[in-house]
């Protein structure tokens, strides 16, 4: 062939492969929350809920969005199974929620099967115009419990320097109220907490004074009070050493008894600007410590405390026997280059420094601890493994994996291997290129509730259904869990007792020690 004709050839290929990769960029578009070029757009788009979604068998109706053309202003909606027409009617807003009944009927018909939710534009003269449907399913298992959660203002530094407009809230998926707010306007530093499995006892993390150890454990009642006399220091660890600690990512043991902590730690921590990343927080020394609740005392566990290695980030199984961790290798950042600046922590974000956490194992045998073990499947694969749960009924684990660091990382996704250690799985309700992370089991063991940015940088709370061999559903947003311009993290399912937990309030004398120290990382 002449080359030139090669030549011309290659050209008509470019253009059209051009042409190609336009049709691409403008179907992606047309898929994006609310439309994307909606000038562009032909006909609706539903992106609430997701095809394929599956609810539990306790949701509250949930609200169907759709887009479309700028011109659009009526929509038919239908819900059918198979050919039986369920529901039907027509709307004025691109949004349609079923009443109590409606929704009662959807959800018992679509536990078989698929049932389909349908919208379709209305034109002049009431003729159709395009169409969009989306299939949906009802789980037989109820999420069954209520959901514990902190609401924070984004990037994080504002959330830090802002701490009264910090929330923590309380909803159920079975009530078609918002969740409530327990705790807000707090003046001092207040996060990571956690429940025993009969959720009778809150752990939780509290500042008090220039001690940014401290750590309130009390009973879970009606009106939950939090008062000094509730309070163990993470300090009183070798306070002799003369080193402070923070006591990071504690977990309390599921029968109260023991709480477990990352202590004598060295974190790297960075805030940004850009809500869709606000911070880095990691540690990059620590070993476990436990605090006997019974006898008072404090000490480290053997198998998780190796001063060559970073151990934190633990998790007890369901029987309390076992003890999961993230471990890494110390790396070699002297602490002054820490305590300097920001330095070491751009090296982080830009790549030029990466740590790797593996998961470990270590029998917990009442706080004596034992030799440490990784875990098959969630180490030594030249990835970041952290935040491990067990399923109640100590089956599974389900893990977050990045390509660097941990918590709240860009890239983090849920995976789940057996609680022995396999072949491991990436869920299939990860957001794609977006985070996800801090989750939790509900107490029957059918549902996982988790944080992800896939709606854009505000993070929201999503639901998704675990069967017994571990494989997950497309995912429910929890809507109106988050108020506009806020994010949702730590949220952990818990068991309460009917009118429990409608209020928690952290005395005065706690709130006026507002801490001098450096802010605690979130």
């Amino acid at each position: 062939m002449p080359v030139a004709l090669r030549g011309f050839n290659s050209m008509l290929y470019r253009r059209a492969r051009m042409r190609g990769l336009l049709r691409f960029f403008l179907a992606l578009l047309l898929a994006l929350p609310c439309g994307g070029l909606s000038s562009l757009q032909a006909g609706p788009v539903i992106f609430a809920p997701l095809d394929g979604a599956v609810f539990p068998r306790d949701f509250a109706p949930p609200v169907f969005r759709w887009s479309d053309d700028p011109g659009a202003q009526r929509w038919r909606v239908v819900v059918r199974r198979g050919m039986e027409v369920l529901v039907s009617g027509e709307c004025s807003k691109p949004e349609w929620r079923p009443s109590a009944g409606q929704w009662d009927r959807m959800k018992a018909v679509s536990l078989t099967g698929s049932a389909t939710f349908r919208v379709e534009s209305i034109g002049s003269g009431g003729a159709a115009g395009p169409a969009a449907t989306i299939a949906f399913r009802t789980s037989v298992d109820p999420a069954g419990a209520s959901i514990f959660y902190r609401e924070v203002p984004l990037p994080v530094g504002f959330a830090m320097d802002n701490k009264p407009l910090i929330r923590w809230r309380v909803g159920d998926v079975s009530s078609a109220d918002p969740p409530r707010t327990v705790l807000a306007g707090m003046k001092t530093c207040a996060n990571c907490h956690s429940f025993t499995a009969d959720g009778k006892t809150l752990a939780m993390d509290i500042d008090f004074g220039p001690d940014k150890s401290t750590y309130a454990i009390t009973n879970v009642e009606p009106d939950v009070q939090i008062a000094r006399s509730h309070l163990i220091a993470w300090n009183d660890y070798r306070r002799e050493d003369g080193q402070q600690t923070l006591g990071l990512m504690s977990s309390i043991s599921p029968d109260g008894r023991y709480v477990v902590s990352t202590v004598k730690e060295t974190i790297v921590l960075r805030f940004m600007p850009d809500p869709n990343c606000s911070q880095l927080f990691f540690p990059i020394r620590g070993i476990l410590a436990v605090h006997d609740r019974v006898s008072g005392a404090f000490r480290s566990l053997p198998g998780a405390d190796d001063p060559e290695f970073v151990q934190t980030n633990p998790a007890f199984s369901p029987d309390g026997r076992w003890l999961v961790f993230a471990r890494a290798r110390v790396p070699d950042v002297p602490r002054k280059a820490i305590e300097a600046g920001p330095g070491v922590g751009r090296e982080y974000e830009d790549g030029r420094r990466k740590i790797l956490y593996d998961l470990y194992r270590v029998p917990f045998n009442d706080g004596r601890g034992g030799p440490a073990e990784p875990i098959l499947g969630a180490s030594a694969n030249e990835r970041s493994n952290f935040f491990a749960r067990f399923s109640p009924d100590g089956r599974w684990i389900i893990f977050c994996q990045a390509s660097s660091m941990m918590l709240n990382r860009p890239d983090a996704s849920l995976h789940v291997i057996p609680a022995a250690g396999g072949v491991p799985r990436r869920l299939r309700c990860n957001a794609q290129l977006r985070m996800n992370s801090w989750h939790s089991f509900s107490p029957n063991g059918h549902w996982l509730v988790y944080s992800s940015k896939a709606s854009g940088p505000m993070t929201q709370l999503w639901l998704t259904h675990i069967d017994s061999q571990g494989e997950d559903t497309t995912p429910v947003m929890l809507e109106g869990w988050v108020e506009p311009g806020r994010a949702a993290n730590l949220p952990e399912f818990v068991k309460l007792a009917p009118g429990h937990l409608r209020s928690i309030r952290v005395s005065d004398e706690i709130q006026r020690s507002i801490s001098k120290l450096p802010r605690r990382p979130e």
